[in-house]
């Protein structure tokens, strides 16, 4: 009996671990603006690059930890959710499987994968 619930345990964390939310990979980031003055100094700061892994983000060799990466549904809409331990939540809005948008039409931030 004992051996039968240590199989399931182990079955449990190896299923729980496989779980992901499916955006893990190198970003590249490309801020933009419907105003084009705004656009080109958008263009101008350049580039940087990111990556998700299951509960974090890398960026310039810095590592920020989440409590947990997850996505979100509001109608037709979905969100890629970074909860921090104190419960704040960062919301970047999932406009396909391989790009990130945060802001407006005035001044936005995309994350475009490059890498999964």
């Amino acid at each position: 009996m004992a051996w039968l619930k240590l199989v399931s345990i182990l079955v449990l964390m190896a299923t729980l671990s496989a779980c992901s939310h499916g955006f893990e990979g190198e970003y590249e980031s490309e801020a933009g603006s419907s105003i084009e003055l705004m656009d080109i100094f958008a263009e101008v700061a350049g580039s940087q690059k990111f990556v998700i892994g299951k509960n974090y983000i890398d960026s310039e060799g810095n590592r920020t930890e989440f409590e947990e990466i997850f996505v979100r549904e509001s109608g037709s809409d979905r969100y890629l959710v970074f909860k921090s331990s104190v419960n704040e939540e960062d919301i970047w809005k999932i406009i396909d499987d391989n790009t990130l948008m945060k802001g407006n039409d005035l001044m936005s931030l995309q994350l475009v994968r490059i890498k999964k």
